[in-house]
């Protein structure tokens, strides 16, 4: 195998990426600026009627129109519909703490005691006695009936748990296994190969005849068969190297980088017109396209691609190509 290949295999070209899910509790169907839910035991008659009688109608009427999943709208990444919402907060944070109103940053937006956090923003302040309604509710730890605030995980608080997910683990670089394979591995990869198949107790296929292999990673590494003339060249080159050969020159084709690109492409969502109704034409998209393709074929390292395309016009201010890639920034539908 070429030191290309190897290069390439052990980056791994594996996209780590991790979607973060916003807990969304309550017992029951969210309608239209309103709430059912099932009566938990857990409450008193007076925490029950406070949150009833009170707080929801507050909610109702001056919260959920900008911060509710029923109202579609959803400003500053902040939910009030479920109690969840509350605790795991939006851009800003959490906001309440429950049992410390004094603390809760909901709070403070409805008593408009920073300029930058108000709430209502374009509605007028809260009346003195809604006021006291929510801050009595914090006070009261919150109370909600449905909600179990057992299974409400505060955002940015990462448990033992969630540090075990493969993605936050550290990379490190695994020890070759030493294996009785008779020959059948190339290379440390097909180490690793077959030590996995033997613990599963499998034997590896035998090996392609030529025609069949030079098809396989042709189609593999650029998307397209391979031509009558390569086949022919291939199947009488009679070198030791021959494979390797064959892995250079695709590796070294534009068309395996127009083959792989494709691949982080849709992942990020690229499009040549904007989507939804109107659909319109993006007539410098194809930038963005092109310094993928040419990434892949340049071999670029995969930490410096994707810092181009978070903040190339910070980290890299005088390469264009750093300001095309910032591109990955505007895929959404428009």
């Amino acid at each position: 195998m070429s030191e290309k290949n190897v290069k390439q295999q052990q980056n791994g070209r594996r996209l780590s990426w991790t979607a973060a899910v916003r807990l969304c509790l309550g017992a029951g169907l969210i309608s239209l600026f309103g709430i059912n839910y099932a009566p938990a035991a857990t409450l008193s008659a007076a925490q029950k009627a406070l949150f009833e009688d009170k707080v929801l109608p507050v909610l109702q009427g001056k919260c959920f129109e900008c911060h509710s999943h029923a109202g579609h709208k959803m400003k500053g990444g902040l939910v009030l519909d479920t109690l969840g919402g509350f605790i795991t907060g939006g851009n800003s944070g959490p906001a309440i703490v429950l049992g410390k109103p004094d603390e809760s940053l909901i709070i403070k937006a409805i008593k408009h005691t920073d300029d930058h956090l108000k709430m209502p923003s374009k509605k007028p302040k809260l009346s003195d006695e809604e006021i006291s309604y929510l801050v009595e509710w914090v006070r009261e730890g919150a109370p909600w009936p449905g909600a179990d605030l057992s299974k409400i995980k505060p955002r940015g608080k990462i448990t033992d748990e969630d540090r075990q997910w493969w993605s936050f683990q550290p990379l490190k670089q695994p020890p070759v296994p030493t294996v009785k394979d008779g020959g059948w591995s190339k290379n440390e990869l097909d180490r690793f190969i077959f030590a996995r198949l033997e613990k599963e107790g499998l034997k590896p296929a035998g090996e392609a005849e030529r025609g069949a292999l030079i098809r396989r990673v042709t189609f593999d590494l650029t998307g397209l068969p391979p031509t009558p003339g390569e086949v022919d060249n291939f199947l009488h080159d009679t070198s030791s190297n021959a494979y390797e050969k064959l892995i250079d020159r695709l590796l070294s084709s534009p068309r395996y980088g127009e083959r792989w690109a494709r691949y982080w492409l849709d992942l990020v969502r690229y499009a040549d017109s904007d989507g939804y109704r109107i659909d319109d034409y993006r007539p410098l998209s194809w930038r963005y396209r092109d310094y993928v393709i040419k990434s892949f074929n340049t071999d670029k390292p995969y930490n410096l691609f994707v810092k181009e395309q978070l903040a190339g016009d910070e980290l890299y201010p005088n390469n264009p190509e750093a300001l095309i890639a910032t591109g990955f920034l505007r895929h959404g539908i428009y």
